[in-house]
């Protein structure tokens, strides 16, 4: 379908890079690579070996049931993904993404608007559940403006009320908060792919970019694909690019860019002018000194990704299909995004989907998503502590110097419906015989009798005090459940565990990584696994685990073969050996007949049994024959110790039943008798090179050249399906250990990628610190069903959740009715929305931290109830006169950036470097 020439080509001011001599315009429309249809044999479930499928089978080539790797029928697994709409392709247009005339966004704040009008893209759901997290490449061609819902509900007519919009709102708000820039470079760069990055780059070209609307970030171009390899996480490519010269040699390792865990994006264009993208997530970054031996010269540089969603096995496979060449001819591009960390928003984001989906409980709903406008006003006890139980014992908080004081020390849960006199004696009782000031100690009380509290603490108040606090005393209340303890950051989160061990609760688990700690990896999820898994599971349990740990390396063994077909331009034993054994039958007995599989040995003959395959038709098509014993023997066992892996039982014990011996003695190495297996009457071994050579090319015709890729991708899908069962399996083993534990610490991130887990241990009590600082999106996935107690600290009015779009803050006219960076507990306790009674708040007032003239300004702007301890009464500081001073200056910001994201002002830190010398040396 031909185009309409547009009005001007994109400039040099608009690409932010140099057009070559002539630009032509492509004759065709360019958009998104329809789906690439299906080459693989298709069989019903029931119909193929279940234990193939499952990554071996004992019986080997004696099983009746076919071991063909093929696409399933009748079999739904959790890597299927969400069928695209069917719309009209959108396509790319040189001219600028620009910002939309009257708002970003469809105003109209009714998703069920969805339903009767026509998609703007294919993966334009009315149902999150069905939408895919990363973006299609129909939805980067698209400059519709998206749908995006208000954050309140007073003025929606459509039907979605309480749980499901506050659900629908918080994933269309952080996947465009996150998303938006990523579409916004994805689009930027597709038009650099099809004018100026169109013909080979010249060997120095300039990697960053920024587009019209600001999004920076970088494009590395002429992309090849040196090798695949299959890694725990499934299928890794390493890519290699023309490396811009001010990244050669070290300077890329220390240059900031592809840093682990980073999303990035591979774009490829073909001679048919349709579109692919497919994101991938930074494992590592190779230098060009580390990629010399492989290009011979010093211009180009790799980067190792996985793919972020490696369940799509159509875009796995127009990706391989693409670098390898089997399509038309396709350029490729890098397109690398500083910071977006994968780990950042897409486990929150399929979390959100699971809960929407699957209509899971989320504790407290009636009062954060209440189905109609009016919220609950008072806030019950706890359940666990609201059913006759005893009341909270608060000795675990007496002071040291008053141990010999009452040894009673009590708070009932009906705290907050006593008379104002009677809670005032409890908060002087609680202050003469605790370290808690006044603040504090009312704050407590209160948290204790509300199964939903708040506190709020300006800087310097005790916030992390007052957690810990309340953790020693509702463990002493309910010692048989652990507590969840979610923060923002692993740094804060560190910090709070930290000072839990120095209180004494060193019964702790921490889940997650991203701890800089050492005194940390003892708490880790894997040290405490190691403690309880030996001796607390059943035979069965243990059967079950190492049947589950043996399919997932035995699947990872034919990934990692396929993986090598791939590689290699020669056929190898895996991609032949199903096509010989069904057509050419007598060749495939041939290879296989010189090996003996252990019959003490079975947990994974199949490999074994493929080894020696292996081996036998490596030693074929090299010219080489079985006449020499002893060489064929030396070669052999040498083939086999390169090749075979341990399997890891569960426990950690090996096991080498994967390997096979090849037994000579009964079947001596001599030529066979002659059989005619194919219309020239030769048998394997007595071909001369010439002839093997022309029946190693006729397989490789018969099989086509996509074959090694379809097997590898559906090799990977049957290897994340083996690993959900093993974790579902561990997840059932670390309960127990975990169960055992005090207090369960993980980031609110990690509250999303383990919630599985973590619903099975049934836990009552959550106390999150930051929580002015935590999404709301993030906040509910540490809401488990099974909450009862939940605890929010923190401070909304000093720093809120980061986000993308600053257009779309609370302070902003335009973002008042998003209010992207809103963190639950500001909605709580502050609301927005006149109709919204907010939920009763506790506030910390003394602070410790600044001397009083400096606590003035927080007085005189944001807490005016602030008071000073007479610690911050410091002495004056030397050579200060004042104890604040206000800086003005009206020098501009550093250049050469053109957009920055932060401004960078070199005098000022040129100033306060002076300053904060001048403080040091006055002492």
């Amino acid at each position: 379908m031909a185009i309409e020439k547009p009005s001007r080509l994109l400039t040099s001011k608009d690409l932010n890079v140099r057009p070559p001599p002539s630009v032509e315009l492509p004759t065709t429309a360019i958009v998104e690579r329809p789906p690439l249809p299906l080459t693989l044999p298709t069989f019903h479930w029931q119909d193929i070996c279940h234990d193939y499928y499952d990554g071996y089978c004992r019986r080997g080539t004696d099983c009746p049931r076919p071991h063909t790797i093929c696409h399933l029928q009748g079999m739904a697994t959790s890597t299927e993904q969400a069928p695209r709409l069917s719309t009209k392709p959108n396509r790319l247009s040189l001219e600028p993404r620009l910002a939309h005339e009257g708002g970003p966004f469809d105003d109209d704040d009714c998703p069920a608007r969805l339903f009767w009008l026509t998609p703007k893209h294919n993966n334009d759901h009315s149902e999150i559940g069905h939408i895919r997290i990363l973006p299609t490449t129909d939805e980067i061609l698209c400059q519709k403006r998206p749908f995006m819902p208000h954050k309140d509900a007073q003025n929606c007519t459509n039907e979605r009320r309480g749980k499901a919009r506050m659900l629908d709102v918080q994933f269309r708000h952080l996947r465009y908060d996150t998303l938006e820039p990523v579409i916004d470079a994805c689009y930027h760069a597709s038009q650099l792919l099809a004018t100026t990055f169109k013909d080979p780059p010249s060997l120095d070209y300039e990697a960053r970019q920024h587009t019209v609307r600001g999004t920076q970030y970088s494009l590395f171009s002429d992309v090849r694909l040196e090798d695949s390899r299959f890694e725990t996480g499934g299928i890794h490519l390493r890519l290699s690019f023309a490396c811009p010269a001010r990244l050669r040699q070290k300077r890329m390792l220390s240059s900031g860019h592809f840093e682990s865990g980073m999303l990035m994006a591979l774009i490829g264009l073909d001679s048919e002018n349709t579109l692919s993208t497919a994101f991938l997530m930074v494992e590592m970054c190779q230098s060009t000194l580390s990629m010399k031996p492989i290009t011979g010269n010093h211009l180009r540089a790799s980067v190792v990704a996985s793919f972020v969603e490696p369940s799509d096995t159509n875009t796995l496979r127009q990706t391989l299909y693409g670098l390898k060449g089997l399509l038309n001819k396709e350029k490729f591009v890098i397109v690398e995004f500083p910071k977006v960390l994968v780990a950042g928003f897409y486990w929150i984001l399929k979390h959100l989907q699971f809960l929407s989906s699957s209509n899971a409980e989320i504790a407290f709903s009636n009062l954060i998503a209440p189905s109609d406008a009016t919220r609950v006003k008072s806030i019950a006890a706890p359940a666990y502590a609201n059913c006759g139980s005893s009341p909270f014992d608060l000795s675990v908080l007496q002071r040291v110097d008053n141990l010999d004081g009452p040894s009673s020390l009590h708070i009932d849960p009906d705290y907050t419906v006593l008379g104002p006199a009677r809670q005032q004696d409890i908060i002087e009782n609680v202050c003469s015989t605790t370290t808690l000031d006044h603040g504090q100690a009312t704050a407590l009380c209160e948290n204790l009798s509300r199964g939903l509290a708040f506190t709020q603490g300006p800087p310097g108040t005790g916030k992390t005090f007052l957690g810990v606090s309340l953790a020693k005393v509702i463990l002493r209340h309910t010692p048989q459940k652990p507590i969840l303890v979610a923060c923002m950051t692993n740094h804060a989160l560190d910090n709070f565990l930290g000072d839990l061990v120095k209180q004494g609760i060193t019964k702790i688990a921490r889940i997650g990584g991203g701890s800089k700690e050492e005194w940390m990896d003892k708490y880790t999820l894997p040290s405490i696994r190691k403690k309880f898994e030996k001796g607390e599971r059943s035979l069965g349990q243990k059967t079950k685990t190492d049947r589950a740990y043996n399919a997932v390396q035995a699947l990872w063994t034919q990934g990692t073969t396929w993986c090598d077909s791939l590689n290699t331009l020669t056929l190898t034993w895996a991609a032949v050996a199903d096509h010989l054994k069904f057509k050419y039958p007598y060749a495939y007995s041939d290879f296989s007949r010189y090996e003996t599989p252990s019959e003490q040995k079975v947990s994974d003959i199949r490999r074994g049994r493929s080894e020696a395959g292996a081996y036998a038709f490596e030693h074929w098509s090299t010219g080489r024959d079985l006449t020499d014993t002893e060489e064929f023997s030396r070669d052999a066992g040498s083939f086999f110790n390169k090749s075979t892996t341990e399997i890891q039982s569960a426990d950690g014990s090996s096991d080498s039943g994967s390997s096979s011996s090849l037994d000579l003695s009964r079947n001596p190495p001599h030529i066979p008798v002659a059989y005619p297996y194919d219309d020239m009457g030769h048998n394997i071994w007595s071909m001369p090179m010439d002839v093997r050579a022309a029946w190693i090319t006729r397989w490789k015709l018969e099989l086509g050249a996509s074959s090694p890729v379809d097997k590898l991708v559906e090799i990977q899908r049957r290897y994340l399906e083996a690993k959900r069962i093993k974790k579902e399996l561990l997840d059932e083993s670390d309960v127990k250990g975990l169960a055992n534990q005090e207090v369960i610490g993980l980031t609110t991130t990690a509250c999303a990628k383990y919630w599985p887990m973590l619903k099975l241990l049934d836990l009552e009590t959550l106390i999150c610190e930051e929580a002015g600082e935590v999404s709301e999106a993030q906040t509910i996935t540490a809401l488990l069903p099974s909450i009862k107690h939940a605890i929010f600290i923190g401070d909304p009015l000093q720093l809120r959740p980061q986000v993308n779009q600053p257009s779309l803050s609370v302070e902003t006219t335009y973002g008042a009715k998003y209010r992207l960076d809103e963190s639950l507990f500001e909605r709580m306790v502050m609301p927005c929305a006149s109709s919204e009674q907010p939920l009763p708040v506790s506030k910390l007032d003394l602070q410790r931290r600044m001397h009083p003239d400096v606590a003035q300004l927080l007085r005189a702007t944001l807490y005016p109830y602030l008071k000073d301890h007479p610690s911050t009464s410091h002495l004056p500081v030397a050579g200060m006169a004042h104890r604040t001073f206000w800086l003005d200056h009206q020098e501009p910001e550093d250049a050469p950036n053109p957009l920055p994201a932060i401004g960078m002002l070199e005098r000022e830190a040129d100033r306060n470097t002076f300053l904060f010398n001048c403080l040091e040396r006055e002492g």
